[in-house]
């Protein structure tokens, strides 16, 4: 089954994302999606500081965090593990993140975006990678989230 990656234009930049899409496409097989019990962290050992984790509520679609990376965290200074992306600190960007990762779901593709904007003023750059993961196959229950981050300023 061939799954398209609904993209910016821009293919995989980041090695480590690339990996992680080919990781995620042999687990998946001939399924839609691969689940989350088919997927071993320690596999993708590289990768494992810019990982979220996210599970997917639906009725009314909503996202929480289960692992929210270590190298994410200590970037943005605050650690999300738990918590609901409702939560988020940064409305501007919690928006952005909320509306890509329902683009996700919806669509029911995997996503990928180079992301180079202000956002509550800080100018963020980074390269996100966004699997969609399934316990039965068909409902999207979770998403394998990789973040490399390019470069962050603040605005002064």
């Amino acid at each position: 089954m061939e799954l398209a990656l609904t993209s910016s234009v821009v293919p995989i930049q980041d090695p480590g994302l690339a990996r992680l899409y080919a990781y995620w496409d042999e687990k998946r097989g001939s399924r839609e999606f691969p689940a989350r019990a088919d997927i071993d962290p320690l596999d993708f050992a590289y990768m494992l500081g810019n990982i979220n984790l996210i599970d997917v509520l639906h009725d009314p679609l909503r996202f929480r965090i289960r692992l929210y990376g270590s190298n994410l965290a200590a970037r943005m200074n605050f650690d999300m593990t738990g918590r609901d992306l409702d939560d988020h600190p940064c409305p501007e960007f919690r928006a952005r993140v909320a509306r890509d990762w329902q683009q996700t779901v919806e669509s029911r593709q995997i996503s990928h975006k180079m992301i180079d904007e202000w956002m509550d003023d800080r100018r963020v750059r980074y390269e996100s990678l966004r699997l969609p993961l399934s316990t039965d196959g068909h409902v999207i229950d979770m998403l394998l989230v990789g973040v490399m981050h390019l470069d962050v300023q603040i605005r002064s």
